[in-house]
């Protein structure tokens, strides 16, 4: 066992060397990948060869299982860090070097969803930089055929297309908008994702490039997702599809390989007409038509910007319903349209697309993880037939080797520990939504994820979170049988190892109910940060005016909250009047007032003023954010961090409007 120990130290050092000098330099990066790899490759030989149980029939089969999970998982790395083997940016193009300025056509496809949110993204849309704004037309594609989308067309002067028939959902309303325009270039947005000023001026000049059929950016979110909502973590993580977004597909556009993501993006007319418009027949017409242009010879890229944000899934029920989709819609793609077999898709091609087909089978792996050791301390079927000292030296390597090298590729977005978490919280539903669609129970609808949620109720999802709350239960109950089973003569070396899985399962188990635990979400818009200097002209209802140095906290379109300078608080009563900041003279009434903050609403905002109040929030240009870092430390929210952060912000929230 010493030399073991002193084995695993030796190389664990190596591994660390390797870590912290691949921050600086490519050679000692790349030492590590395959280090990783190579020390992952070892341990599965050895699985497959030297540790399948052969008591039992039930344990033969139990043992294949997990083999083949872990197997696929390592199909999977190996994808992973080809496209990290090298890091990938797109060079800039600027809009006013092309020789022809095109035609822009704006497609904001709306079905049911609030007119506030809608009108976010309409008038961002109509207030963007662009060299020739005479060439770039807006238009809501309303699927609802809703009249207040029209009277919202109306007031803001842009167009609004609907259809008759309503079929074939966002792909079939996207296609219709496309037969009744004629612009140069498409760009498609969904209802949330409020454009950024400098949204067409970082993209429309890659498109001097003849061959450039469309570029996707990323989706980014204004707030909170529920793995940070409901686990009061807006500062240690991001959100979890920051890592794809920001990272993966950075890294696809170095292959021609870029996923188009359903909004965000700008199309060349003439390449989607070549394929017949956006694709039909699938849930996830997204994937399909960016493939299908590909495999048509299109180029395609990304723009690693923060051109556009909108909503994320406000409850961790819509995100569940959200990756349900997708994953189906994934399945329905490869049945349909095989990358395999698809012409005109480069062997590179082929790969990522069929490793993002094998991803959303991670349910069923993490299931088998999550099960197996289970079988062995409740009904005693074994699926691993190894020594605890075998495992020492082989295992433990190839996890420290895989936690440092995927820390160091995901650049700060994504660690094992924080996937780990993503994927058990999730795996339950998942794995039942995918085994559904292999089995031909397929999925047509396309749901469309809820947004705009308000709740003053904190609740326990029992439909999505009673499948972890039975795992966690058998979890326990099988530590407790391993007191009994240490003091009998039983194997202690397969008691040994199931109690480390079982409690490295328990671990994220327990975070994963957390996050069923919907919390209240009383805001009716987020808030953004500002550094804004203006002045405040209040009178009381009592006719007592104050005029105030006022330098704004944060705010949205409804109000704000401001730090404001003054010889004295403010006097206690009803007041309204100006915030006067730039050049506008909002109408304003305060709502509440705290030592030297008060909050203020905004009324009878006019359509100027709205369209300033958007495009110093949510439209903010790409220049002006600033990047957040996040710490990723996930054992830091465990238990009385979450109830002691529960009960502190629950009362700070219910301050802000």
């Amino acid at each position: 066992m010493s030399d073991i120990l002193i084995f695993d130290s030796f190389l664990i050092v190596f591994l660390l060397l390797l870590y912290f000098g691949g921050k600086k330099y490519l050679w000692m990066r790349r030492s590590l990948i395959v280090s990783c790899l190579v020390v992952s490759f070892v341990y599965l030989i050895w699985r497959t060869f030297f540790t399948l149980p052969h008591d039992c029939l039930i344990d033969i089969v139990l043992g294949i299982i997990l083999l083949i999970s872990e197997w696929s998982g390592f199909s999977q790395a190996i994808v992973f860090y080809i496209l990290f083997w090298k890091k990938y940016k797109r060079p800039e193009q600027n809009v006013n070097d092309m020789d022809i300025i095109p035609t822009v056509d704006i497609f904001i496809a709306t079905y049911d969803e609030d007119l506030t949110i809608l009108k976010r993204s309409a008038v961002a849309a109509m207030n963007m930089d662009y060299p020739d704004k005479e060439k770039v037309n807006v238009y809501l594609c309303d699927d609802g055929s809703r009249p207040n989308v029209k009277e919202l067309s109306d007031e803001l002067g842009i167009k609004v297309i609907t259809r008759v028939k309503h079929d074939h959902a966002k792909a079939g309303n996207l296609n219709h908008a496309l037969g009744v325009t004629n612009g140069d270039l498409v760009v498609t947005m969904d209802s949330d994702m409020v454009p950024r000023k400098d949204f067409l001026m970082k993209v429309v000049g890659h498109f001097k490039d003849e061959k450039m059929g469309f570029i996707q950016t990323p989706q980014t979110f204004y707030n909170k997702d529920p793995y940070q909502f409901n686990l009061f973590v807006t500062n240690e993580f991001g959100s979890d599809q920051d890592f794809f977004m920001r990272t993966l597909e950075e890294q696809k556009d170095a292959f021609n390989s870029v996923m188009y993501v359903g909004s965000n993006a700008i199309f060349r007319r003439t390449a989607l007409e070549s394929i017949g418009g956006f694709t039909t027949g699938v849930i996830t017409e997204d994937m399909a038509t960016g493939m299908l242009l590909q495999a048509k010879g299109w180029k395609t890229g990304f723009v690693n910007k923060n051109l556009a944000s909108g909503l994320a899934p406000e409850t961790f029920q819509d995100l569940i319903k959200q990756r349900d989709r997708w994953g189906r819609g994934n399945i329905q793609v490869a049945k349909k349209w095989n990358p395999l077999f698809l012409k005109g898709l480069t062997p590179m091609q082929k790969l990522l697309y069929i490793d993002g087909i094998n991803y959303w089978f991670f349910g069923i792996r993490k299931m088998v993880f999550l099960i197996a050791p289970l079988w062995y301390m409740l009904f005693g079927f074994s699926s691993l037939n190894a020594t605890f000292s075998q495992l020492l030296l082989i295992w433990v390597p190839m996890f420290i080797a895989t936690q440092l090298a995927f820390k160091l590729v995901g650049q700060g977005r994504q660690n094992v520990m924080l996937s780990n978490l993503y994927e058990t919280a999730t795996a339950p539903h998942i794995s039942y939504a995918i085994l559904l669609e292999l089995i031909g129970k397929k999925q047509n609808k396309f749901a469309v994820t809820r947004k705009g949620i308000n709740t003053d109720k904190s609740k326990f999802n029992y439909r999505f979170g009673w499948p972890l709350v039975l795992i966690t239960f058998l979890s326990v109950v099988s530590l407790i049988k391993v007191i009994y089973l240490m003091t009998q003569s039983a194997d202690l070396n397969s008691v040994y190892i199931n109690v480390f899985w079982i409690g490295y399962n328990l671990i994220t188990l327990v975070l994963a109910i957390f996050l069923c635990i919907e919390r209240p979400r009383l805001r009716k818009a987020e808030r953004f940060e500002s550094h804004k200097k203006g002045k405040l002209l209040l009178v009381s209802s009592k006719g007592e005016s104050v005029e105030l140095e006022a330098s704004i906290i944060d705010w949205n379109e409804s109000g704000a909250r401001i730090h404001f300078i003054s010889k004295k608080n403010l006097l206690l009563g009803n007041y309204q009047g100006k915030l006067m900041v730039d050049d506008q003279h909002l109408n304003v009434r305060v709502v509440w007032t705290a030592s030297e903050v008060l909050a203020v609403k905004f009324f009878n905002v006019n359509s100027k003023q709205f369209a300033y109040l958007i495009g110093e929030t949510y439209a903010r240009p790409s220049h002006t954010l600033k990047s957040k870092s996040y710490n990723n430390r996930l054992l830091r929210l465990l238990f009385l961090q979450i109830f002691r952060r529960r009960k502190k912000e629950i009362a700070k929230i219910k301050q802000i409007l």
